[in-house]
């Protein structure tokens, strides 16, 4: 397995290069139905970009920012940048059509800050389509893919940018429509999703509980409380399964030493991290990173 010191999530770059693909600067395309399932589902990742993608056939369960979801034919899955994935099972048929760009790539466009937008996807990153916007969303990604590939187009870059926003926009009106985002949040469902956010940032250097509760201005107690309320495990756990996960990532995407894992997560000594995965796990970490 090749493995690199410079790919630690999935960028444009990395994302190109495992399915085959370099033609666009900030965004990258599937040409294959099994290009997605082959290059990009074997093991934890962060996000670097946005993903859209809908499910053509068969079934996948993912976590998302920690959170289990379901991926199944009719799905639209909608992922923001600075994400954890990690797949737990996926199906040997998988299809899915992805779109995946930088946010760059759409700076210019009002919906690159549109804080209630990428909210409502949050808190709802699968849409279960009917067949009108089932077929919608397939003649979106067919006819931005079919600009993506073609070999010789001066106006492409600006085509696709043009393609990308309307398919947002038609984004953005099913949200808007969906019955999920009807539905009135409590205060812990927002202090939910706004541990998990700030879980993805600090994942790699802070695991105590008092770190994340000062972050959000409460006390360690409290966030105790609701985050084993609204998900029915410690806020222990989820910091643990995060730091399962980017150890996963580092050892299967890049050529780090386990003495250099063991720094970039910050334990004090190897051997503490290599105790941690195993306990977790039930493999050392050259065991995992080996394990095909």
């Amino acid at each position: 397995m090749k493995r690199t010191t410079d790919i630690e999530n999935y960028d444009i770059l990395y994302v190109s290069e495992k399915i085959g693909l370099q033609h666009v600067d900030g965004i990258v395309i599937n040409k294959t139905e099994d290009a997605v399932r082959n290059g990009l589902t074997n093991h934890p990742h962060s996000v670097n970009g946005f993903i859209c993608a809908i499910c053509v056939k068969g079934n996948a369960e993912l976590r998302i920012n920690f959170q289990k979801r379901k991926l199944s034919p009719g799905t639209l899955m909608i992922v923001l940048p600075d994400s954890m994935m990690e797949p737990i099972e996926v199906s040997e048929d998988l299809h899915i059509d992805t779109i995946f760009f930088s946010p760059d790539f759409i700076s210019r466009d009002s919906f690159s800050n549109n804080f209630i937008f990428f909210q409502k996807i949050r808190q709802t990153p699968y849409i279960k389509l009917n067949d009108e916007y089932f077929e919608i969303f397939r003649k979106h990604h067919s006819h931005i893919s079919m600009h993506y590939f073609r070999e010789r187009n001066k106006s492409k870059l600006e085509i696709l940018q043009f393609l990308l926003l309307a398919l947002l926009s038609e984004i953005k009106d099913l949200y808007d429509e969906y019955p999920e985002q009807n539905k009135k949040y409590t205060r812990g469902n927002e202090l939910t999703y706004q541990f998990f956010d700030l879980l993805c940032k600090h994942h790699e250097k802070e695991r105590s509980v008092l770190f994340y509760a000062d972050k959000m201005h409460l006390t360690s107690r409290y966030l105790t409380t609701i985050i084993r309320k609204e998900t029915g495990k410690s806020i222990l756990s989820w910091i643990n399964e995060a730091v399962i996960a980017q150890a996963k990532s580092l050892l299967k995407t890049s050529n780090f030493s386990i003495m250099e894992i063991t720094d970039k997560l910050h334990f004090t000594e190897s051997s503490l991290f290599c105790r941690f995965f195993k306990k977790h796990t039930h493999m050392t970490p050259s065991e995992y990173r080996y394990k095909s």
